[in-house]
């Protein structure tokens, strides 16, 4: 089962693929900026995160996935703590509270929202805004 596929354009590969890294990085917590992907259905947040920060315990109506890329932290689910190195994944339900205290060391993970949040969206135009200004 072979198939030909053509290479993509420099042009096609710019309109499609995004090196997160080049998107402005939006702070959504102090000691937590991250660099928000937005598609129609979902959200991307490569956030990095200070060694022996806080992000606050909130609930929102999507569901997210978090994936720690490197570093330790101690995610917070209703009221429990879960250990988390590199290459673990938990899911926090949608209306379930959550956060997450940072350890001694820089974090840096991965949130998968769904569906899209609209206040990560948000803060990402105002990052772009600012970047532009200087």
């Amino acid at each position: 089962m072979s198939q030909e596929f053509r290479r993509a354009t420099d042009e096609e590969s710019r309109n499609c693929i995004i090196a997160y890294r080049d998107v402005p990085a939006a702070e959504l917590a102090p000691g937590a900026m991250s660099h928000i992907l937005a598609g129609k259905n979902m959200t991307l947040s490569f956030a990095s995160l200070k060694a022996g920060s806080y992000f606050p315990v909130h609930t929102h109506p999507c569901e997210q996935m978090m994936l720690i890329l490197k570093g330790e932290l101690d995610a917070i689910l209703e009221g429990v703590l879960y250990r988390m190195r590199p290459g673990d994944v938990i899911l926090f339900p949608a209306g379930l509270e959550h956060g997450a205290r940072m350890r001694e060391q820089d974090c840096e993970i991965l949130d998968i929202f769904s569906p899209a949040r609209p206040n990560y969206e948000e803060k990402l135009k105002q990052a772009v805004a600012a970047n532009a200004q200087g």
